[in-house]
């Protein structure tokens, strides 16, 4: 009877305090309602490729700071702190003055990444104005220089409108519309290279 007892003890728990040795049993037979997903493969995640579960494709990213900018709204935001010491909270500079914070956090940099045949373009750390074009429509890049007078930020030129953060270099992208835009960069060679692989 003890035997027994001892068997069904093993049979059910995988262990008998009497017999002191544990009963390894086969593994179970794998469900065929649950599904392995494989790594990289996250749900609602589209790749390169389309599918669901493809991973992106991210082939460039570089971020341009417009130190220039930030140097300058800096010295403007001192000066008012200052008038506001001396004279007391006057209600236009504080107004000017988060206006310019507004605007640094706004436009303070530039980045291009391009990933899944996509060019993207981003301004500042919240990333409020945004361009992207698909690299299908995208017929030619080349290398070129701004004149000083375009200026930075958003710009209408004689080639199209120009996102500049900081210097005079940038690409210009023909796009299949016959429309041009210009692009500024402090790395025009690697960008342009980068952007002509996304062609092919």
């Amino acid at each position: 009877m003890a035997v027994k007892l001892g068997e069904l003890i093993r049979d059910r728990l995988g262990w008998c305090p009497n017999t002191g040795m544990a009963r390894f049993s086969r593994p179970a037979a794998p469900d065929p309602d649950f599904t392995v997903r494989a790594a990289g493969s996250l749900p609602g995640r589209t790749g390169s490729s389309g599918d669901p579960g493809a991973p992106s494709r991210r082939m460039y990213e570089h971020t341009q700071t417009g130190m220039l900018q930030i140097i300058a709204v800096l010295v403007i935001i001192v000066i008012i702190l200052a008038t506001t010491l001396l004279f007391g909270p006057l209600l236009i500079p504080l107004a000017v003055l988060l206006l310019l914070v507004i605007t640094v956090l706004c436009f303070a940099t530039l980045t291009v990444t391009i990933e899944d045949g996509v060019v993207r373009i981003r301004f500042g750390p919240l990333g409020l104005v945004r361009r992207e074009w698909p690299a299908r429509d995208i017929v030619s890049v080349t290398v070129v220089t701004n004149p000083w007078y375009y200026g930075y930020g958003i710009r209408w030129t004689p080639h199209g409108p120009l996102y500049n953060v900081s210097g005079s270099h940038a690409i210009e992208i023909l796009l299949v519309s016959g429309k041009k835009v210009r692009i500024g960069t402090d790395e025009p060679e690697a960008l342009s290279n980068a952007i002509n692989r996304a062609i092919r």
